[in-house]
């Protein structure tokens, strides 16, 4: 299972990068900043259908298609086309995830990259790696040294988090910033690139996959409220050791 699901990541991603620059936004959904272009649909039927062909007893969960017995044991869930919005305007910011879960747990999580070819991998107990090399969380201690990442839709279900970041910054200046891919933000904090990761509102999709490969990069991944992050979440905050509990804080 470990090589199947690399390997329907890399063809699902050579699939979508042959689509890079050359396709347009085939439709917007009813939240006008979720955009779709054929890329994403492509994708989706490139790892589904492998998935039903391996796996016909497994659930499936993904953006672009309907959910398939999403209370199954094992469950795959799965994000086609990560930053579409970059895709679809020639920014090569963009990536696929794909998540396995038993029971509701997360065993297996792969996010990859085409345009730059790194793919990031977990397994449960087991590590986190990019392109077959271990990774591991900063250990950026100070708040005010720290590197942050936010979602890049400014929306109202997200104000509320936003407006206790601004007052922070009002006494406290911080960096952060969002690349417009969740599953880019998340693997950067995981790989030491970025030292946190916050965001609300975004699909279990977003978060799945990411989420383990954070934990085994040594993050701490929780909700807003502290709690460990679950699939019936649908916001995230993590970060190393020494921040999520300032971070925390700071939302509370």
């Amino acid at each position: 299972m470990e090589n199947f699901i690399k390997e329907i990541a890399k063809k699902a991603g050579k699939a979508v990068l042959e689509k890079f620059g050359k396709t347009k936004v085939e439709y917007t959904k009813k939240n006008i900043t979720e955009v779709v272009t054929e890329a994403d649909l492509l994708s989706t039927k490139i790892i589904t259908e492998a998935i039903r062909v391996r796996y016909p007893d497994h659930g499936i969960v993904s953006e672009e298609s309907s959910d398939l017995n999403r209370n199954a044991e094992y469950l795959w869930i799965i994000d086609p086309l990560d930053g579409t919005r970059n895709f679809s305007t020639n920014v090569p910011l963009f990536g696929l995830a794909i998540g396995f879960a038993k029971d509701q747990k997360m065993e297996l999580g792969v996010a990859y990259f085409p345009f730059y070819d790194e793919l990031f991998f977990a397994k449960k107990g087991k590590g986190a790696f990019k392109n077959n090399q271990k990774i591991q969380c900063s250990e950026t201690k100070e708040f005010q040294h720290s590197f942050g990442c936010g979602g890049a839709v400014i929306a109202p279900e997200r104000l509320e988090y936003l407006k206790k970041l601004v007052k922070i910054a009002e006494k406290e200046p911080f960096w952060m910033s969002g690349f417009g891919c969740a599953v880019l933000n998340a693997v950067y904090v995981a790989d030491g690139r970025r030292d946190w990761y916050m965001s609300r509102s975004g699909g279990v999709w977003d978060y799945a996959a990411s989420s383990l490969i954070l934990s085994e990069a040594g993050c701490k991944v929780t909700n807003f409220k502290g709690e460990p992050w679950s699939l019936k979440d649908e916001e995230i905050l993590t970060a190393n050791k020494y921040l999520h509990p300032k971070l925390l804080e700071i939302l509370k």
